[in-house]
């Protein structure tokens, strides 16, 4: 086998949903010095699709060292940090990523529902709102991959469902309701 038919390999498992077989050539192809870009942000993602968040973060943080300036590197970074409950760092990423790719519903709930933790409502409110906006194609899509992510969001969870929220005014109850579904 060449060393890019490891990768290719990895990623056909990992799109076919085979998770752990892929992470397995993920590392053959690492071994076989495929290129490393590519490779740890293929790999990050199955990690997280396998609830490794603190591996994918590490495999993220080593496109970024390559390349600081990589949107989806920051993005799914964002997200395995939203994942581990680091709600800071996943905001920074995210607002990276935004300030690039203003169309991800996903990272405007991901960072909405990390200001909702930090108990910053006014943000919270805001990035649901935008969420909200996307289809719910994608925010079903984001869920069947990554599923529900390991820290219960507590603090959105609660605030969706207040009656006196501040994007009440904002959000249908439908919309709340499936954003809601998602935590």
């Amino acid at each position: 086998m060449e060393n890019t038919d490891y990768l290719r390999e990895a990623k056909i498992l990992f799109a076919s949903g085979q998770l752990e077989k892929s992470i397995d050539y993920f590392a053959l192809a690492q071994e076989k010095g495929c290129d490393e870009m590519d490779l740890y942000l293929s790999r990050g993602a199955a990690e997280m699709a396998l609830g490794s968040y603190r591996d994918a973060e590490k495999d993220f943080t080593r496109v970024l060292a390559e390349d600081g300036e990589h949107e989806r590197a920051h993005y799914f970074r964002g997200v395995a940090r939203a994942a581990l409950g680091n709600y800071e760092e996943a905001i920074s990423d995210l607002t990276f990523s935004l300030i690039r790719n203003n169309h991800r519903g996903i990272a405007h709930l991901l960072r909405g529902l990390a200001y909702a933790e930090l108990g910053n409502d006014r943000d919270a409110a805001l990035d649901f709102n935008t969420a909200s906006a996307f289809s719910e194609a994608e925010l079903e899509s984001f869920n069947k991959l990554f599923g529900k992510m390991p820290n219960p969001f507590d603090n959105s969870k609660a605030l969706l469902s207040k009656a006196d929220a501040p994007w009440n005014n904002l959000l249908s109850k439908d919309a709340a309701t499936m954003l809601s579904n998602l935590l």
